[in-house]
């Protein structure tokens, strides 16, 4: 774009990008997290400005993030949510011993009312990845909950 676009081109995409922010915002003087949120909504639910979210930093791949999130306003929002980017993200050290680190967009449950349905959110959008634990010995030690398969309580 820095070759191929003319500089009154850009002039006018600006302009154009100054003027739509306020006539939607009322100010082009608007943080990005205020207007890129993240969302999880119960599938078949739609976004909602008063429903919690929170602010994003990243962008779209098109402009060479990673992780990448796109985002767009939908029907009866202002605020513009993410719809498409990385659902997962995982980095892996194959040392001496394997070393893994990943995060999941939102959660690993799809349903809102589980603990775990934005609990890794805020992780996802700083950049924060939590351990995977591959050896029974770290797996031991940070468990949550065991079972015995065939074991009914």
């Amino acid at each position: 774009m820095v070759k191929e676009v003319s500089t009154q081109k850009k002039k006018e995409l600006l302009n154009a990008t100054l003027e739509q922010l306020e006539k939607i915002y009322g100010t082009w003087e608007m943080p990005w997290g205020e207007i890129n949120r993240y969302q999880r909504a119960d599938p078949g639910n739609m976004m909602d400005d008063q429903a919690p979210s929170w602010a994003v930093s990243q962008a779209s791949s098109k402009w060479g993030s990673l992780p990448s999130f796109d985002s767009k306003r939908f029907e009866g929002t202002i605020k513009r949510y993410g719809y498409n980017g990385n659902s997962f993200v995982a980095a892996v050290s194959f040392g001496k011993k394997l070393v893994a680190k990943t995060i999941i967009t939102g959660g690993q449950s799809k349903f809102s009312k589980s603990a775990h349905f934005t609990d890794q959110a805020q992780g996802y959008i700083d950049g924060q990845f939590k351990t995977i634990h591959f050896y029974k010995a770290d797996v031991l030690a940070n468990k949550v909950t065991s079972y015995k398969p065939g074991f009914i309580k």
